[in-house]
């Protein structure tokens, strides 16, 4: 099984570590492991194995120092999602990486999936054998916008609609944006001169909000954008909500649109600051597994969470997944 991954060397040696990358890898190779164990010492063989027809490695960067900075990374991952939201653990020397994947976790399954969307082919080579297919990857994006629309509704405490084109009930851009208004009161649908006839879903992926009772405006409301692919650096909202307001509502709403990123990639915590800063609020792969679990429980006070009623379909499919993986050998 362990050679139907490929061991991303050009992100280990050179001028820096990718550590989020050998992480990855090590998650990966846990999650298809038959036993479900990964040895952390294998990146320290397969890193020698690559170097040595490569130059040698960086004063500071060899195996050693790649292995501590993995399991470093591997740790903060788990600190931030819980037990929840990881589906990996190590043990307490840092030398073995467990999957430990429960198959009705939507937390676990969140990650799972979000971890396969950050390593597919135009990103990274490390799933090689083991990567979906075309059709497979298309099921996977929408089975994305599913778990972000969960995360944003446990992100702002309130009901969440999944507004990305095409839409799982099939419903037409005015008509779902209609029906989102009727909910939250503020302001009326009405497009605007010059704009398009044919909007699909004008960038908009997600809205949640947390309306209050007396229907006045002034309250949360977030607008997201999903992206999935190599090019999620240019998708930001920033900037393009005020013309969405005035595009489609006469009066537009008075509440202001919260904007936010929803992304499966974990971001460093040196790249976040300035990616707040282009995109506006940011869930990745440390967040969003942890909101989707928090989920749980608005579902459960009978909130609304479209396309919930998809996550268990996306956990069968991480679940199959695992499963073909392992019989690779």
């Amino acid at each position: 099984m362990t050679d139907s991954l490929y061991f991303p060397i050009d992100d280990v040696t050179g001028a820096s570590i990718d550590t989020d990358r050998t992480a990855d890898y090590m998650e990966l190779k846990a999650f298809f492991s038959k036993d479900s164990k990964a040895l952390v010492s294998d990146l320290a063989s397969q890193a020698g194995i690559g170097a040595a027809d490569d130059e040698e490695m960086e004063s500071g960067e060899g195996e050693e120092d790649l292995v501590s900075r993995t399991v470093t990374r591997i740790e903060n991952r788990g600190e931030m999602l819980g037990a929840s939201a990881y589906p990996f653990s190590l043990d307490k020397r840092g030398e073995i990486l467990t999957c430990e994947f429960d198959r009705d976790s939507f937390g676990h399954t969140a990650y799972i999936l979000s971890l396969v969307l950050s390593n597919l082919k135009a990103v990274s080579p490390i799933l090689n054998d083991l990567h979906p297919s075309d059709q497979e990857v298309r099921q996977l994006r929408k089975f994305f916008q599913y778990f972000a629309t969960a995360a944003l509704a446990a992100e702002i405490h309130g009901p969440a609609w999944s507004f990305g084109f095409p839409r799982p009930d099939q419903s037409g851009f005015i008509e779902k944006l209609t029906e989102i208004w009727e909910r939250l009161g503020d302001g009326q649908v009405s497009p605007q001169r010059g704009a398009t006839t044919k909007p699909k879903d004008d960038q908009v992926d997600v809205f949640a909000a947390r309306p209050h009772p007396d229907r006045l405006p002034g309250f949360l409301l977030a607008a997201a954008q999903v992206a999935t692919g190599k090019n999620a650096n240019q998708k930001s909202l920033k900037g393009h909500l005020d013309g969405f307001k005035s595009r489609w509502f006469l009066p537009p709403p008075v509440t202001a649109f919260l904007p936010y990123m929803i992304v499966p990639f974990a971001k460093t915590n040196n790249q976040f600051p300035d990616y707040v800063r282009v995109m506006g609020n940011v869930l990745h792969r440390l967040r969003v597994p942890r909101r989707v679990a928090e989920a749980a429980e608005l579902v459960e006070a009978g909130e609304t969470i479209e396309g919930y009623d998809q996550l268990a379909k996306a956990a069968a499919w991480i679940a199959s997944y695992q499963d073909r993986g392992r019989t690779l050998t």
